[in-house]
């Protein structure tokens, strides 16, 4: 992904990166899922970057639902 993807990306509403996220572990892009994980963790939360504990609501919730 290019720093002006990343950029794209990162400043999207939470809510659409967040449902992105949830989709990529629905479909079973666990990879893809992860690398966008890191991208948003990595990025300050002033910057578009989303905190750990919704990133890990996402994955809780994808994971109960394939159980």
């Amino acid at each position: 992904m290019t720093i002006e993807e990343k950029d794209w990306f990162l400043g999207l509403p939470a809510e659409i990166k967040l449902e992105l996220l949830g989709d990529m572990l629905k479909e079973g892009n666990s990879i893809m899922a992860l690398d966008t994980a890191k991208i948003l963790l990595d990025a300050p939360i002033s910057k578009g970057g989303i905190s750990t504990e919704e990133i890990d609501k996402v994955f809780t919730n994808s994971l109960k639902i394939e159980k």
